[in-house]
């Protein structure tokens, strides 16, 4: 169900960049160049087969349309978990073709995959693991203290050095991200 309600709106929202270029081609609108978020990839790639073509086919033009696009899911085990191999193989794809990869903290298990899509230095290697480790237990405040890797992600662009980055989400962003309330 997931799934299909990601797909649909995926597909509504190409289909009003379509429009919006038709009203512009036309003098009816102003020109306007969009950027699309494809988040929680995962759930779309594995519901079903095939699935990753209509993923493709939703992405591939993007320049021409005006569109920059980001694809997200977790780890690259997730574009290669499908049942099929040429799915497999399309979607290892999307990420050899990114023009740019951010990650945030992953196992080292993680990396081998990874890294033949996008060159990674060992010292970048090292960084990515050890943001996923788990966080220390805080005895002042009796729980678990600050993960390592909270909002630090590696931008890499090409096969050019990595440039980390730390992200610092905003009172109403902190809200709407945690996750584990039920833990809690």
């Amino acid at each position: 169900m997931q799934a299909a309600v990601l797909l649909a709106c995926w597909s509504e929202g190409f289909g009003a960049i379509e429009a919006a270029h038709a009203l512009a081609d036309a003098g009816l609108a102003p020109q306007r160049r969009f950027w699309v978020v494809l988040d929680e990839l995962w759930r779309v790639l594995r519901a079903g087969r095939g699935l990753v073509d209509r993923v493709d086919a939703l992405t591939r033009l993007n320049r021409q349309r005006g569109v920059g696009q980001a694809m997200i899911t977790h780890t690259m085990s997730d574009l290669l978990a499908l049942t099929e191999e040429a799915d497999r193989l399309k979607a290892r794809g999307f990420a050899e073709r990114a023009g740019m990869i951010l990650c945030g903290g992953l196992p080292e298990a993680e990396l081998s995959a990874l890294t033949q899509v996008v060159g990674m230095s060992a010292a970048e290697q090292r960084m990515i693991v050890d943001w996923s480790t788990p966080p220390s237990w805080d005895n002042a405040r009796a729980r678990d203290g600050e993960p390592p890797g909270r909002g630090k992600f590696l931008v890499k662009v090409g096969g050019r050095p990595g440039i980390p980055v730390h992200v610092d989400l905003t009172p109403a962003e902190l809200e709407v991200d945690r996750t584990n309330r039920r833990w809690t």
